[in-house]
């Protein structure tokens, strides 16, 4: 979510203010020439950089801004702390978190339904054994979702990506991580639910040229090489190649600072079972735009602490 107009509000109101009093210096014909032609011209060159301003800041995660406190919060696998993984009530708990995206992972059955399911098996999250990919989609349905290792959580079932994404649509963002099929199949999809525009795409980098050729404008997560990670010349050859919105790890303050030379966000993977406020202040302090987490409620909770201060 960007910045909204609100943000600038009070700076538009102030460059406005400025533009008419700068229209009316000068005296006599002068001024009244000033305030008819110059004045006039400036007025709309302050409109247009207002605009403009509005523009950039609505396309921008809002901690892009110096000083600001506000990431995008991305939930791993829904929230799935409290339910199961990639399920439709992951899906509801991590908006009820205030989540800003949520993150599913897409895999394609073998009769070429699409659904969500982070393993190549079925064996960790069903009672059933087998690989997604040679299962049809009445077989993989019929299936339960239960984690063995938590048999405290009602069971559940595997959505199709479409039933997910009609979960998704106005209440939040997508973020899209592609583990098998044809891009060209889920965009179609995507444009069925009217959700195109509210998804980032998470895939290999040879994989961002087969997205775009299907969706132009798509917002690809990329995770840079590891040269990229330590050397600013490879991550400026990998973003002019592959051309990322997102890229996935913030080894340093440096590597981060790169990033934004080059207009790329940064949403690190910092999910583990014992995030706490001492381990998120280390990526706060690293200036990212954002972290896909295991803890979206009280990651939230922490962000809206901090902000409070």
């Amino acid at each position: 979510m960007g910045v909204g107009c609100e943000d600038f509000a009070g700076l538009c109101g102030v460059i406005a203010a400025e533009g008419l009093v700068l229209s009316g210096l000068g005296s006599g014909t002068e001024s009244g020439f000033f305030s008819m032609k110059r004045g006039g011209m400036f007025r709309w060159w302050i409109l247009g950089v207002a605009l403009a301003a509005l523009a950039w800041a609505a396309d921008r995660p809002a901690n892009s801004l110096p000083g600001a406190l506000r990431w995008m919060v991305v939930a791993h696998r829904g929230e799935h702390v409290r339910n199961h993984e990639n399920t439709l009530e992951a899906i509801e708990g991590a908006i009820r978190a205030g989540a800003d995206l949520v993150e599913m992972d897409v895999r394609r059955s073998r009769d070429g339904q699409y659904l969500l399911m982070h393993d190549a098996t079925v064996d960790r999250m069903t009672d059933g054994k087998g690989r997604v990919s040679e299962k049809t989609w009445a077989e993989l349905s019929a299936l339960k979702v239960a984690d063995k290792a938590r048999t405290n959580i009602a069971s559940s079932r595997i959505p199709r990506l479409q039933e997910a994404l009609e979960a998704c649509r106005g209440r939040i963002q997508v973020y899209l991580d592609f583990k098998a099929g044809d891009p060209a199949d889920v965009v179609r999809i995507l444009k069925q639910a009217g959700m195109e525009s509210r998804v980032w795409v998470y895939d290999h980098p040879g994989g961002a040229v087969r997205w775009r050729k299907v969706l132009p404008g798509v917002r690809m997560i990329l995770s840079p090489p590891a040269e990229a990670l330590r050397d600013e010349e490879a991550l400026r050859q990998f973003v002019s190649q592959y051309r990322p919105e997102v890229v996935d790890q913030a080894p340093s303050r440096e590597f981060v600072d790169w990033c934004r030379d080059l207009g790329i966000r940064v949403w690190p993977d910092i999910q583990r079972p014992d995030e706490r406020a001492g381990y998120w202040e280390r990526f706060l302090g690293l200036g990212v735009d954002g972290v896909q987490t295991d803890h979206p409620a009280e990651l939230k909770a922490w962000l809206d602490s901090v902000k409070s201060k």
